[in-house]
């Protein structure tokens, strides 16, 4: 059986009136320590949150850092909590006591997570809880660049779908069925487009869908030509998508629970596959690359990326900068072995940790 699954990623969403701040590459350790370099991936300083970092996004202003970090004690339904982190005050609120990710809107309004019962908001100025969004899916949301829309998509075996909710109204408005298969999205600039790979049964063929919010059914797809991705292997493949003007970044990802090399390591696909939704084309980058993380800077130009090592023992991991129109390394840095998270912001420089630091537990709203 040819089974595959997505990872749903955080990108950066860089507001116009914060472009003269410089980019910064925060990546949260093991540990609990997030990391800054700056983008040439020279280290800047870092900020301890104690607990093991499950994800980390940042405001589109970059005065604070949204981290889901695990809870001292955890169960078998609650992982962790979701927090804020001031970087002028470096003090950090609890904002939801069982979350993985907070995905802010780039026009700075909102915090969208995962609820028990749909989405909950909340308002990013106050960091109050607003209504929730009632809907009954599992999501990786995806809020649009000019903050008036957040599509969440869910994946199911026999049926995905891609729900549209209207922040104006805070409600979920649409709801469209995708084809069996699963199905992960990204904005490219103003446009998003949904990509499926083997929905329709077709090794070597994705499938891509540039869908409007206020679309009431999917458009044709345009198939996009790849690779038979899963080869001879059967076991599932994990794929993550990233967006930016123009083009697309798609993945195999390596060093997680899902990890072909374990049982097939001739079969994994390394490297990045950058695809042009205006033509179809597709190109091969980095191709001695093998993804545990991605993310792309706004204008595309770079892909920071973090390099997953061996399987089996974890080898140590590799922090890259990399050229997304040759595929080359232009910088790297060593990590260490264990799961790590990454993620872009630009952050103003007298935020910007130039040593060691410690969060704290005071929270000012």
């Amino acid at each position: 059986m040819r089974t595959f699954f997505v990872l749903p990623i955080l990108l950066l969403a860089a507001a116009p009136a914060f472009a003269e701040d410089p980019l910064v590459v925060l990546a949260a350790d093991p540990m609990g320590r997030i990391r800054f370099f700056d983008a040439a991936l020279s280290p800047l300083g870092s900020i301890g949150v104690i607990q093991q970092v499950e994800s980390v996004a940042a405001s589109p202003d970059g005065r604070r850092l949204y981290i889901a970090r695990r809870a001292e004690k955890t169960t078998a339904s609650s992982c962790c909590g979701l927090y804020s982190l001031d970087l002028d005050t470096r003090g950090m609120c609890l904002l939801a006591a069982s979350a993985l990710f907070g995905a802010p809107s780039p026009d700075g309004r909102f915090l969208f997570t995962q609820g028990a019962s749909g989405v909950d908001v909340f308002d990013a100025t106050t960091l109050s809880r607003l209504p929730t969004m009632k809907a009954s899916g599992t999501y990786n949301l995806q809020p649009s660049p000019d903050g008036r829309w957040l599509l969440g998509i869910t994946n199911a075996p026999q049926l995905s779908y891609l729900d549209t909710f209207d922040m104006g109204a805070n409600a979920m408005v649409r709801r469209l069925p995708i084809s069996p298969g699963p199905v992960t999205g990204a904005w490219a600039g103003d446009r998003f487009y949904l990509f499926s790979y083997g929905a329709y049964r077709s090794p070597g063929t994705g499938w891509l869908w540039n869908v409007k919010p206020e679309d009431n059914q999917l458009p044709p797809p345009t198939g996009i030509e790849l690779p038979d991705l899963h080869g001879a292997c059967h076991e599932p493949v994990l794929l993550m998508l990233a967006g930016a003007p123009d083009r697309l970044y798609l993945a195999e990802a390596f060093g997680f629970k899902v990890d072909r090399r374990l049982a097939c390591p001739d079969a994994a696909r390394d490297g990045v596959y950058v695809i042009h939704p205006s033509t179809g084309r597709v190109s091969h980058i980095a191709s001695a690359v093998r993804v545990n993380r991605m993310v792309v800077s706004p204008d595309g130009r770079d892909l920071y990326v973090i390099d997953s090592g061996g399987p089996s023992p974890p080898g140590k991991l590799r922090l890259l900068h990399i050229d997304s129109r040759t595929g080359g390394i232009l910088h790297e840095t060593a990590l260490g072995s264990g799961p790590w998270n990454l993620t872009l912001a630009r952050i103003p420089p007298a935020l910007i940790p130039r040593e060691y630091v410690r969060a704290s537990s005071s929270c000012s709203r």
